[in-house]
């Protein structure tokens, strides 16, 4: 009896890792940006996070992690992302043709898988680089200066007491402005433009509790 790949198991399967990938990076990313901006004395209770944005910042943190380690495994660095998706892939190939094909095909084909599954990581970020690059040619064009090197943004909020209040955004939602000044944390409404809350940020000493 010649054994063939079980398409049922095999469409469960890939909906299973889907589901299990969807939800990795929805944990990781919420996790993350939770650690983030409790730094800015920022609690994601305050903002309205989109399953969207968790996960595209679940995807971003993974992908730095996974490209960091290239260089921080010596020698061996540049294999490292591809031996976690060769992994990945080798664990699929194994459970979809258990019985079906030799350990050797198995292998030569959780290679190719892990190529395709490494592939697909890293197209989103081609997006994204192309995006960035077409900013910095929008900018030159209507500006005339040099900005390859990145752009420094500032911004500027006149509140409901006519404070003005120039700074860096660390988050911005529809309900409220998160605007980092000096060591200040300010809460904005965005409706009234009143401050609603200043944290005042200051590192912590050995004497400190």
């Amino acid at each position: 009896v010649v054994k063939t790949v079980d398409k049922d198991f095999a469409f469960k399967l890939v909906a299973g890792f889907a589901i299990f990938l969807q939800t990795a990076l929805t944990v990781y990313g919420y996790l993350e940006l939770s650690a983030f901006y409790e730094q800015f004395g920022i609690y994601t209770s305050e903002l309205e996070l989109g399953t969207s944005t968790i996960l595209s910042a679940g995807y971003s943190y993974s992908f730095s992690s996974i490209m960091n380690s290239v260089d921080d495994v010596p020698y061996l660095g540049p294999a490292v992302p591809v031996f976690i998706f060769f992994v990945i892939a080798l664990a699929f190939v194994t459970m979809l043709m258990s019985g079906v094909k030799k350990m050797a095909d198995n292998l030569s084909m959780a290679l190719v898988g892990a190529v395709l599954l490494l592939t697909l990581f890293i197209a989103p970020v081609l997006g994204v680089m192309h995006g960035l690059e077409r900013g910095k040619v929008g900018l030159q064009s209507n500006t005339g200066l040099d900005w390859s090197r990145g752009v420094n943004k500032e911004y500027t909020i006149v509140t409901k007491e006519k404070q003005r209040l120039t700074g860096k955004l660390v988050v911005s939602d529809t309900k409220s402005t998160f605007l980092l000044v000096g060591t200040t944390v300010y809460k904005i409404d965005n409706k009234t433009n009143r401050v609603v809350r200043e944290n005042v940020l200051t590192p912590k000493t050995e004497s400190s509790n």
